[in-house]
Parts: structure tokens; C-alpha cells; sequence
């Protein structure tokens, strides 16, 4: 079949399988996943692998938008009112995971010390895409939803953080330093500050052009036109596309706030489609076979993250007096797990290809986990919290 006719049957089920999931009281971003497994090469093969390959590139322009528009959730006057508990609950989360993942595996399981670090700084990584459709789909609005947006937000900034620096003191223990130490932590540091400048840089331009447009269609192609040059230019520079995408709407909000919410509304009328095709076409991509090669090891990292991003965020929301819907709830939107620790796994086989099949398989089989079970763990935290439908009201 021809790439037209796959994207329409991709829409078209996309669409019914998210109307039919609704009805069993589940997310519709579930429903996408399921129907991608479904026609995917894990059952059906009626997408193949070379068609999921062919339209990988609607996975870079979703996430643009996605990175784009959780930025625009970071305005300082909305992180004020959340106070410093949306900073500590994302470090006691990110430390949770990174810890608990660690020892569990290390200990319990006898997994070589620098393995197991690699491990723990990649169950540090949090999808953002699933909690925040699963957030606009119920028009979730509140303390939890604001709180929420924010860690995730800030979670993947510090996964580039941890990841780099692991990567080097891996190197360490496996005494295969090259370059240097400096060399080594230096390089996601240039991500971290490289992506942030770029996405700085094109929010500011963005602004200025759009302020020289009239129309709404004019202002929407203008906004969705630099969002998707943005990204591709992190691309090209080997710079976090997410990171670069969410400094963009964030300086954009904070800059302007009146103008920048005027573009956040007209990209999101257009963005569903893209993400109906983007959910699609993950669940196209999981693989249900891996599920029975992860053994014990990732079986026990599947627990140990879920537990440790649940329990840090409740300790860290604690601890920093949040208020107690954030701390019942917020963990439950933390456990999504995909494009940022796949990325990683790909770093994982350049600098240590004796354990990347185990590090891979273990990854991509608990992201079959992670996407098909977050996103309701995701509904239930703004249900539970009554956050749900406050944004229409």
C-alpha cells in the first residue's frame, strides 16, 4: 500500500479505537497504542516495520509540538504559585528512580555496578507525550495538572544531566576512560546549554515575526513552521530536540505571555492529527515478543522505576509541603517511559557495546510496559485529584 493510504487507515482506526476505549472508561491515547500494536508487525503486520520506518519522521514533528507546547506550560507566574516543591519533587523523583533501580538490580540481581548505573540514569527519563495527552484530553486543569506539566518538563533536562555523568563514571568502573573525564562530562553538558540557547534563540525570533503577521493562518504556519525548524536544527547539532522544543515555548510564554498563548492556541488546533498518528504508530513499534526475553532483570527494572518515581515524588512533595493532591497523585503521571530512554539505549551501543543487548531489550520490552499501563495511571491521578474537565469549566 501506498504511505497515503496507511496514513488513512492509521487516522481513521486511531480515531474509532480512542471513541471505543473511552467507553471502558480508559484514555483515548490508550486506545491509539493498542490499535498500532494490533496492526502492527507484533500482530497482524498489516503496518509493517518498513512502513513505521518510512513515517518516522511524523515521531520528530509530534514530539516538536508536544516539546513546544509543555513549554508553554513553564510560566514563572504558574510555577510561583506551585512554590519550590515543583523543583524538589522533580529532583527527589529523578534521584528515586536512579537509586532504587541501581541498588535493586546491583544487589538483588547481581548486575555488574556500572550496568546497573546505566540502568538507573535511564529509568531517570519520563515520556511526557502520553500525561500530556491524557491532561488535554480530560481538559485537566489544577494544582496536580500545573505541578505535574512542570516536573515533566524539567525531569528530561535532568536525564541529560545524569545520563552524561553516569556515562563517564561507568567508563570509570569498566576502565575504558578515553578522552578524559572532562571531555566525557562535558559533552551533555553542551546538549544541556546547547538546547537551551537554540530553543531561547527561537523563541525570541519567533515572537518578533509573528508580531509582523495579521492573519491566524498566517500566525499558525509562521508558529508550526519554526517549531519544526527548531528541531530539526537540535537535530543536525546532535542537541536534545525536547529540550530545545520546551525552552522555546517556555521563554515564549514568559517573554510575551499574551502573544505566545495566542500561537499555543493555534498550533493545538491542528496537533491532534499528528499525535492521533504519532500514538498510532508507537504501538506499530512495540514488540510484544521482547516482553518474554526481559527475565528477571527487566521485570525487576519495570518495579523498581515505578516505585521509585512514585515514591520520590511523594517524598520530595512532602517534604517541600505540596499540597496534598500533589502528594497523593503526581506520581502516578511519572511513570510513562519511551523516546528519550530509547534514545539513550543508542548511546548505551556506542559507548558499550558488550552490554547493549541487554540494555536494549530491556528498555524497548519495559516501554511495551510503561505505554500501555501509564497513560491510565495518568487518568486516574487527575480523576482521583477531581482535576478533570476544570480546564473546560
Amino acid at each position: 500500500m501506498n504511505i497515503i493510504l496507511y496514513l488513512g487507515i492509521i487516522l481513521i482506526t486511531g480515531l474509532l479505537a480512542g471513541k471505543l476505549i473511552n467507553k471502558v472508561k480508559l484514555p483515548a491515547v490508550t486506545g491509539y497504542l493498542l490499535v498500532g500494536l494490533l496492526l502492527g508487525p507484533s500482530v497482524f503486520n498489516l503496518i509493517t516495520a518498513e512502513t513505521v520506518t518510512a513515517l518516522a519522521s511524523i515521531n520528530s514533528i509530534a514530539l516538536s509540538i508536544i516539546a513546544f507546547s509543555i513549554g508553554g506550560a513553564l510560566s514563572l507566574k504558574e510555577i510561583k504559585k506551585c512554590g519550590k516543591s515543583v523543583i524538589v519533587i522533580t529532583i527527589a523523583q529523578v534521584l528515586g528512580a536512579y537509586l532504587l533501580v541501581t541498588m535493586t538490580l546491583h544487589y538483588l540481581f547481581g548486575v555488574e555496578l556500572h550496568t546497573a548505573l546505566i540502568f538507573g540514569a535511564i529509568s531517570t527519563a519520563t515520556a511526557p507525550a502520553a500525561t500530556v495527552m491524557v491532561l488535554r484530553e480530560y481538559k485537566a486543569k489544577g494544582p496536580l495538572t500545573s505541578n505535574l506539566l512542570a516536573v515533566v518538563a524539567l525531569d528530561d533536562a535532568l536525564c541529560v544531566i545524569a545520563f552524561g555523568i553516569t556515562m563517564a563514571l561507568a567508563k570509570i568502573l569498566a576502565g575504558k576512560v578515553s578522552g578524559g573525564v572532562v571531555a566525557m562530562i562535558a559533552a551533555p553538558l553542551w546538549e544541556l546549554l546547547g538546547s537551551i540557547l537554540l530553543g531561547s534563540v527561537f523563541a525570541v525570533l519567533l515572537l518578533r515575526l509573528a508580531s509582523g503577521f495579521k492573519e491566524k493562518p498566517d500566525k499558525m504556519v509562521l508558529a508550526l513552521g519554526m517549531i519544526f525548524l527548531q528541531a530539526g536544527l537540535a537535530e543536525f547539532l546532535n542537541l536534545s530536540a525536547l529540550l530545545a522544543g520546551m525552552t522555546m515555548g517556555c521563554v515564549a510564554v514568559n517573554l510575551l505571555p499574551r502573544q505566545s498563548e495566542k500561537l499555543f492556541r493555534l498550533v493545538s488546533t491542528v496537533d491532534t492529527p499528528v499525535y492521533v498518528l504519532f500514538f498510532v504508530l508507537a504501538g506499530a513499534n512495540l514488540q510484544l515478543d521482547l516482553l518474554t526475553k526481559v527475565g528477571l532483570v527487566g521485570a525487576a527494572y519495570i518495579v523498581s522505576r515505578i516505585i521509585g518515581k512514585v515514591g520520590g515524588a511523594t517524598f520530595g512533595a512532602i517534604i517541600s509541603k505540596a499540597p496534598a493532591v500533589v502528594r497523593k497523585y503526581l506520581g502516578l503521571g511519572l511513570i510513562p517511559q519511551a523516546g528519550v530512554a530509547i534514545g539513550l539505549t543508542l548511546l548505551v551501543q556506542q559507548g558499550f557495546p558488550e552490554i547493549a543487548g541487554m540494555v536494549t531489550t530491556v528498555i524497548l520490552g519495559s516501554v511495551v510496559v510503561y505505554e500501555i499501563i501509564g497513560p491510565f495511571f495518568a487518568k486516574m491521578a487527575i480523576m482521583k485529584a477531581g482535576e478533570a474537565g476544570a480546564a473546560r469549566d
